[in-house]
């Protein structure tokens, strides 16, 4: 970011060496107050900051997930679930089992299609490290898979970015709901007791096992929720469980902030120095006397006029 700036800084800095405003410019502008400099050089730098934040925010290649983390619309389009799905898919199409076609999946790959990654799940004021929040991820269990008492696979549907509770549904291939875990007894005919659902996991360090008790099941229904399902150790920062945001959202915050800050000092300063005869009370007339480039010679009406 910064060296792409600067390179853009320095060649924008050679042009104005080169190429001079004209006249109708430089006094529409008061170019001749250092003011109009100061308000120009902050220009220069709030711009910088809104393209850097929309670059990062957005995702480029001078932002590499690997160092500020995930965008928030790589879990919005479910950009890495189907990155897992096509390799496992790939792998099993070459001869692999399920289990060892899902013990090929980096965890650096499934960590990131987890939710807690979502820059925009942190609260704006939510101060802090990311393992501050869910805790230190000490390893992937593996990737749960969902089944009826018939054999249908189950996909829990998974939370929403802007949601901070979501209700837990088990959805069958064609979308439709087969499991849930109900709010009321009295709604629990999907109920994951009542449906009989089951989880295997492959890869991961749950690899092989499979769960049939409703309590363990629904446990990792609602962690399936979040994306693949990791274990954290919360007591050793004595994390909160209230997700913060990743450095991707921060520098987006912090210069957008600062972004908005100069912004007002453009305005400020610039206005100051197109209008400082109005806010001086300084006469036209003397206004020309003192304006550097008016006059062959500065404050002398007789000499050659340079400028209009």
């Amino acid at each position: 970011h910064h060296i792409a700036a600067g390179i853009l800084g320095v060649l924008a800095g050679l042009f104005h060496l080169c190429v001079r405003p004209s006249i109708r410019l430089y006094f529409g502008l008061s170019m001749g107050s250092i003011e109009s400099v100061l308000s120009s050089s902050i220009a220069a730098v709030f711009w910088a900051a809104f393209v850097v934040a929309g670059t990062m925010w957005y995702g480029s290649a001078a932002t590499p997930i690997e160092l500020y983390g995930p965008t928030r619309y790589q879990w919005d389009q479910g950009f890495f679930q189907q990155e897992i799905q096509k390799r496992v898919q790939t792998s099993i199409a070459e001869g692999s089992s399920v289990q060892e076609s899902w013990a090929k999946i980096p965890v650096k790959l499934a960590f990131y299609d987890y939710i807690g990654n979502n820059p925009a799940k942190g609260g704006l004021f939510r101060t802090g490290a990311m393992n501050s929040g869910d805790g230190i991820a000490v390893g992937w269990l593996g990737h749960g898979v969902f089944k009826d008492q018939e054999g249908r696979e189950l996909y829990v549907r998974r939370m929403p970015t802007f949601f901070e509770t979501f209700p837990v549904l088990l959805l069958d291939k064609d979308g439709i709901v087969r499991a849930d875990v109900p709010f009321r007894k009295a709604e629990s005919k999907y109920s994951i007791e009542q449906v009989g659902v089951s989880v295997t996991f492959y890869g991961g360090e749950l690899d092989g096992l499979t769960f049939t008790d409703p309590a363990t099941v629904k446990k990792y229904a609602r962690k399936a929720q979040l994306g693949e399902i990791f274990e954290f150790d919360r007591s050793t920062l004595q994390s909160d469980g209230v997700f913060r945001s990743s450095p991707r959202g921060w520098f987006t915050f912090g210069h957008l902030s600062f972004a908005l800050l100069f912004f007002f000092g453009h305005i400020w300063h610039g206005a100051r120095t197109i209008f400082r005869d109005v806010f001086a009370g300084i006469d036209d007339d003397i206004n020309d006397l003192v304006e550097f480039g008016k006059y062959k010679k500065l404050g002398d009406t007789s000499s050659l006029r340079e400028a209009f």
